[in-house]
């Protein structure tokens, strides 16, 4: 076999695995146990509400507080995914999101490889190898696995905000230097994003935007504002976002309630996040809350690619400062990705809360940034995310020995499971030391480690997590008392028990709750959830029980519970129960 010939199948094995890993978010995509926001469910509750009043506007929410708290597309993609309410399913209101999620990957493929193509004495098959990297790294983000695949999202914002800098970076010269098409096609993707996020989007993208007319269409720092030109890139920004604006403000001129959304969504939701009692700058250089939750966002979200994303920055930070890279040998679609990571945490660091979530819109440009100083970074960078990713799978050996633990039965998972934690583990470990396979390897520990994690919590979204069939069916139409420990999390049960006429009662902590009695006055039937061995309670009747991951545990037991008893940390038994007397 010829050079070219393997230089060609390796391309084509590189753009099957991104392709591989890409698909790998559809498994489990319909759980109850993913990793994802836990807002998700108050949204899902405002959709499905909204849906049910037949009417896209106002919308409808149970609680006075959290309604008008995000805007309207978001809550009219899970209507349309939904049927209005005919196929309403995790897995449906999800979709959407992996779809803006896959496309924002193709994205990131498309234009690494672009830029590696120009590079000089890189071939059209490296080309298609970083481009393909580009696309796994980003797909094997924590933030992109846990914000990108559930139904609250921040996969939409992204895609349209990312594009408006993929399309700078494409082809800086001609779109800087258009005259009304590109920043009206700019304008209206901002405003989408917008629509789906928040009128405060344009302040980010308006800085980014600035930013690279100023360094790469009038060849400026960004300090030499006085310069010709200017006011008519200042008002090409001010146009696109003029008109950002302008498409997000059909909120309120289709909205019955324009006053509301006002009230609720620019002052509550928005305003809100600049107030401190403690002060500004008393909670700006805290621990918690602080601008040092901005500057390390971007490693965070990158998980367990997080020495990928140092080692990334560092490299780039030693070429240019030992002059092999200056700023004007660095390629202009790699100065476009720098920008936008700047703008966004520049403008994010201005409110009062903060947190790396508010980065996710930046992470395509991290990791077009990790896949071209892919082969420049120390090994050592490389070895030490084997370290995360072999601690990672690690974690999920204990969580399902948990699981193990808890039910008494080894069939839990099957050995395929153990099979993949321990080739994990060996590919790691060789990766560690052969230093041809290091790379490669890391390239699918990332996304085999959150695979991983899928497959643990799959047993509890399938039949250990439900109630049996005739149990669901006896109590179509009843009215049956669920905990609730935060915002919305009731609306799991209209998935788990559809049909059912849900009601709330308030369990911080679920398998601590004590007054049965009193639930069981007011309703035929409650479910109650218990640590493993404890009766539900002493004067009722257990009609059906499941199994169920536990959330939001007492701070008190602490992390070495988790190691310690695994099985009483993460799970508990869910009792459907009726009082004696109907």
């Amino acid at each position: 076999m010829t050079s070219l010939s393997r230089s060609r199948y390796r391309s084509i094995a590189w753009v099957l695995l991104a392709v591989v890993i890409a698909l790998g978010y559809l498994y489990q995509l319909g759980g109850d146990h993913i990793p994802r926001n836990g807002d998700e469910l108050v949204y899902a509750h405002i959709a499905r509400l909204t849906a049910e009043s037949g009417n896209w506007l106002p919308l409808v929410s149970s609680y006075d507080f959290m309604r008008n708290t995000k805007p309207p597309l978001l809550f009219w993609q899970a209507m349309l995914a939904g049927g209005w309410g005919d196929h309403w399913s995790l897995f449906n209101l999800r979709l959407p999101s992996v779809v803006y999620l896959w496309a924002t990957a193709v994205l990131v493929g498309l234009l690494t490889r672009k830029i590696v193509s120009q590079t000089p004495a890189q071939s059209k098959d490296q080309a298609n190898v970083a481009g393909a990297i580009a696309a796994i790294v980003f797909l094997s983000f924590f933030s992109t696995y846990r914000y990108g695949r559930p139904y609250l999202t921040s996969a939409p914002e992204t895609f349209w905000l990312f594009g408006v800098f993929f399309a700078i970076a494409w082809s800086p010269a001609k779109l800087l230097a258009s005259s009304w098409k590109f920043p009206l096609i700019a304008g209206i993707a901002i405003g989408i994003a917008c629509l789906y996020k928040s009128f405060a989007m344009v302040a980010p993208v308006g800085l980014g935007l600035a930013l690279c007319y100023q360094t790469l269409g009038a060849r400026k720092t960004p300090w030499q504002i006085f310069r010709p030109g200017v006011l008519r890139d200042g008002f090409k920004v001010a146009g696109i976002c003029t008109l950002a604006l302008a498409v997000f403000g059909l909120w309120f001129a289709l909205d019955p309630l324009p006053g509301e959304v006002w009230r609720e969504f620019v002052v509550g939701e928005n305003a809100g996040k600049f107030k401190s009692s403690p002060g500004y700058f008393k909670v700006a250089f805290s621990g918690n809350g602080g601008i040092l939750v901005i500057l390390t966002g971007y490693f965070v979200n990158a998980g367990l690619l997080l020495p990928l994303a140092v080692g990334a920055a560092w490299t780039a930070w030693r070429c240019y400062r030992s002059g092999s890279e200056k700023i004007d040998a660095m390629s202009d679609a790699e100065k476009v990705m720098w920008l936008w990571l700047l703008a966004l945490a520049l403008v994010f660091m201005l409110p009062n809360q903060r947190s790396a979530r508010y980065l996710i819109p930046a992470m395509p440009a991290v990791a077009v940034l990790i896949a071209l100083y892919w082969q420049r970074m120390a090994r050592v960078w490389f070895v030490i995310t084997l370290v995360f990713c072999m601690l990672g799978a690690l974690g999920m050996g204990l969580i399902a020995m948990g699981a193990v633990r808890a039910m008494q039965d080894i069939t839990v998972y099957s050995i395929l499971f153990w099979l993949l934690l321990a080739l994990i583990m060996l590919a790691n470990t060789v990766g560690m030391f052969k230093k041809q396979w290091t790379r490669a390897t890391v390239a699918a520990a990332g996304f085999a480690v959150l695979f991983l994690l899928a497959w643990t919590t799959a047993p509890l979204n399938g039949e250990l997590g439900r109630f049996k069939p005739s149990t669901v069916a006896l109590l179509q139409g009843q009215s049956v008392k669920v905990p609730n420990n935060f915002n919305g999390q009731f609306e799991r049960y209209h998935f788990i028990l559809p049909g059912v006429k849900v009601v709330a009662y308030d369990s911080p902590q679920p398998v601590d709750f004590a007054d049965v009695d009193a639930l069981l006055k007011t309703s035929r039937y409650a479910l109650v959830a218990r640590r493993i061995g404890q009766a539900p309670c002493t004067d009722c009747r257990i009609i059906d029980s499941r199994w169920d991951l536990r959330s939001r545990q007492d701070p008190s037991e602490g992390t070495w519970a988790a190691l310690k008893t695994p099985d009483t940390f993460w799970y508990a038994k869910e009792y459907l129960v009726e009082r004696l007397t109907p």
